[in-house]
């Protein structure tokens, strides 16, 4: 006859297999909840423009205010659109320098906010 001590508890045998379940749960989670908070971070492809394309913009006057973050990136807000559009300048390039050498007039430039690193 067998103790009781001796007989396996069908539990002791699959805690292991729930353990290994819901830990690969929790990282499948956080790593659906990493994605999907790029997505609404980062610019999308269709928010990327070239700095051509944010000069004449600039120029047409299509733009309510500008964000400098860092050296490179520029965020151009336009009337009626939530998310910004994208473009990077040149590193070593000034924001004003090289939009004049673009074609856009000083006075052309809508509020400009910088934020450094």
């Amino acid at each position: 006859m067998q103790s009781a001590e001796q007989i396996a508890s069908p539990w002791k045998s699959r805690i292991f297999v729930i353990i290994f379940v819901v830990i690969l749960a929790l990282l499948v989670t956080t790593f659906v909840w990493i994605v999907q908070s790029a997505r609404t971070t980062l610019p999308q492809a269709n928010e990327v423009i070239s700095l051509e394309d944010a000069a004449g913009r600039i120029e047409s006057g299509g733009v309510e205010r500008i964000l400098l973050q860092g050296e490179q990136d520029v965020f151009l807000y336009l009337p009626g659109q939530a998310r910004p559009l994208y473009t990077r300048l040149e590193l070593g390039e000034s924001f004003t320098a090289t939009l004049e050498a673009l074609g856009v007039a000083s006075g052309r430039f809508p509020p400009l906010t910088v934020e450094s690193d």
